[in-house]
């Protein structure tokens, strides 16, 4: 989470993704309470997913986005549901 709407604190991205990136491990962020507030920018962040919520930026609800950084590789799984 970039910036927390409860708290007002704002996560250092920038340092995350570069050591998650030092150590070849996808970084995702989500921006949806900061993007249109505070600085965003995709390239300056370093991240490899980043995440937004459409209906804060005056989207239907339920509508959202899903940055890939071109060469991230996502992998499907499969979710097992128990029945009783």
């Amino acid at each position: 989470m970039h910036a927390n709407n409860e708290t007002g604190t704002i996560q250092p991205i920038e340092e995350c993704a570069g050591i998650a990136r030092e150590h070849g491990v996808p970084f995702h962020t989500d921006v949806a309470q900061s993007v249109g507030k505070i600085p965003t920018r995709i390239d300056q962040l370093g991240v490899d997913l980043l995440s937004i919520a459409g209906h804060k930026l005056y989207a239907p609800k339920g509508m959202g986005a899903l940055y890939v950084r071109a060469g991230t590789r996502l992998e499907s799984t499969t979710i097992a549901s128990c029945r009783t």
